[in-house]
C-alpha cells in the first residue's frame, strides 16, 4: 500500500511540475530531400556533401564520413524530390574478403548487410524508413547504429 501512494504521489509531482517527457521532432512529410539529409548530417557534426547519383540520372546522393571511413547515403522511394527511405552503404576494395568472412558476418549481424560486388568489392549497408512517422531522434539513433556497425565490419571483414 505504501509503495502504491509513493508511485501516485510521484505521479501527481511530475504532472503538476509539468516534466513530461520531450515530444519526438517528426521528420518532414513523405520524408526528406538531399539538403535536408545533408543538413542533419552537419548538425550531428559530420562533414556533408550533395551530388549527383552516377548511378540513377536525376537522383542524389550524400557523401560523408564517420570515424575515418567514406560513406555514402542513397535515397528511395522519392517522389517530388523527397525520399521515403534511407541507405547507408560503404565499399572497399579489398583482394582478402571472402564469401566465407562475408556469410559470417550476415549471419551474426542485422542491421548491417554485406556482400561482395561482381568487381570485388566489398560492400556494407543499412535501409532505414524514415516515413510515414520517422523523427530526428530515430534518425540520429539509425546514424549511431550505422556507425557502430560499419566500424565494428571494417575491423573484422576488411581488416
Amino acid at each position: 500500500m505504501k509503495r502504491l501512494l509513493v508511485s501516485w504521489l510521484v505521479a501527481v509531482l511530475l504532472v503538476a511540475g509539468g516534466l513530461q517527457p520531450a515530444d519526438a521532432r517528426d521528420l518532414p512529410a513523405g520524408g526528406m530531400t538531399a539538403d535536408e539529409v545533408a543538413t542533419w548530417l552537419r548538425s550531428e557534426n559530420y562533414p556533408a556533401t550533395v551530388k549527383p547519383d552516377p548511378t540513377t540520372p536525376g537522383d542524389q546522393i550524400i557523401s560523408s564520413s564517420i570515424d575515418g571511413i567514406s560513406f555514402d547515403i542513397y535515397m528511395y522511394q522519392c517522389q517530388a524530390g523527397r525520399c521515403r527511405s534511407l541507405q547507408y552503404a560503404a565499399g572497399w576494395t579489398s583482394s582478402t574478403v571472402t564469401t566465407d568472412r562475408i556469410n559470417d558476418w550476415d549471419r551474426g549481424n542485422r542491421y548491417c548487410r554485406a556482400y561482395v560486388a561482381k568487381s570485388g568489392a566489398a560492400w556494407c549497408e543499412y535501409d532505414i524508413d524514415i516515413d510515414p512517422g520517422g523523427t530526428y531522434e530515430a534518425l540520429s539513433h539509425s546514424l549511431a547504429r550505422w556507425r557502430s556497425s560499419v566500424g565494428d565490419f571494417k575491423k573484422t571483414v576488411i581488416g
